[in-house]
């Protein structure tokens, strides 16, 4: 089987933003009920995000090792197949047709400071679900309401941060493309 290997530029995306339309919550019930029922695990920022306080991530989707620079399908891709199908049907959902993916950040209740996402490629669209109140999306100097509101920008260029969470849980996803320096054929995934 033969697969076809293309890099993407930085310069392909603009620094703008596109808020999309409102979708309606209850196309997140499904995953709001699988994410329910596990622990995402809690993060140190002191190995994992500098500046960033305890929290509760995880990644599906391809990632790179951190030791061995190997990139494939994330442990929890393959702890939690079916949440990691509904993740991807939502992000073809809810994304334009110019938009593409190939890695999903699932944060839970995570207020993150001013930074920016450095080790992604190009732009990043976040929409946040859950029964919570705050934890507004700040981009610059503007605040975003993201939840149920999907929000297209280019995270590894342009500061962003969340406002304090007040009540509730709040899930976000974050989908992006990673970093692809090598072609490497993992399977039947082109990298």
């Amino acid at each position: 089987m033969e697969f076809e290997c293309r890099s993407i530029s930085t310069d392909d995306f603009k620094n703008t933003i596109t808020v999309l339309e409102n979708v309606q919550s209850d196309i997140f019930h499904h995953l709001f009920s699988l994410l329910s029922k596990i622990t995402i695990p809690l993060k140190s920022g002191r190995n994992n995000r500098r500046n960033f306080e305890k929290h509760r991530s995880m990644t599906f989707g391809l990632t790179r090792a951190r030791y061995s620079g190997i990139i494939g399908l994330s442990a929890p891709s393959k702890k939690y197949p079916e949440i990691y199908k509904e993740i991807k049907s939502l992000g073809e959902l809810l994304s334009p047709p110019d938009f593409s993916f190939n890695s999903i950040h699932v944060n839970h209740n995570v207020v993150c400071p001013l930074h920016v996402d450095g080790k992604n490629i190009g732009n990043s669209m976040i929409v946040s679900f859950g029964d919570y109140q705050g934890g507004e999306l700040v981009i610059g100097e503007i605040i975003y309401d993201a939840k149920c509101r999907p929000i297209i920008f280019n995270g590894s260029k342009i500061y962003h941060k969340n406002m304090p969470l007040l009540e509730g849980n709040k899930y976000s996803l974050i989908f992006f493309n990673t970093s692809m320096e090598r072609n490497i054929v993992l399977g039947d995934i082109c990298l």
